[in-house]
């Protein structure tokens, strides 16, 4: 798989995952909608800047890890896997727990055999936390708690 091929997949992955999140906000209440649908916002337009880029010729190189190509492409791949895996556990165990879980997973994967894996790890465990306490507590947004809410 080529450089140009892994960025267009991981565009409409990207593309897919963000409308999925959009219109799964469409439940939530009015304020606890605009969150998902910013962040979802986000994702997309930034998947479809590197769909555009890519096919114009300027996409970027992303090297995830060292290794052979096929190393890589399986690493990119897993990634990938794990976004629509975390996406896919939102409804189901709460936007807290698959977050601590899809980020921890993502982190593992992104930065396995780097120097500082696991406190990059930890870095974005509590990333996850902060942000959850900032809008549930302070904030008072609440958000999916899943079925086992």
């Amino acid at each position: 798989m080529t450089q140009r091929t892994r960025n267009l997949l991981s565009a409409a992955v990207l593309v897919a995952v963000s409308v999925f999140w959009y219109l799964s906000a469409a439940d939530f209440r009015p304020l606890s909608r605009i969150f998902p649908r910013v962040v979802a916002a986000i994702v997309g337009i930034s998947a479809v800047v590197l769909a555009v880029l890519t096919i114009l010729g300027h996409g970027p190189v992303i090297r995830l890890a060292s290794g052979d190509a096929g190393e890589r492409h399986m690493r990119s791949g897993t990634l990938m896997g794990a976004l629509v895996l975390w996406t896919a556990l939102i409804p189901v165990a709460g936007l807290l727990l698959a977050s601590l879980v899809g980020v921890a997973v993502m982190g593992a994967i992104t930065f396995r055999g780097h120097h500082g894996t696991g406190r990059a790890i930890i870095v974005a465990l509590v990333s996850v936390g902060a942000f959850y306490l900032l809008f549930q507590m302070v904030l008072h947004v609440p958000f999916p708690v899943g079925l086992f809410g």
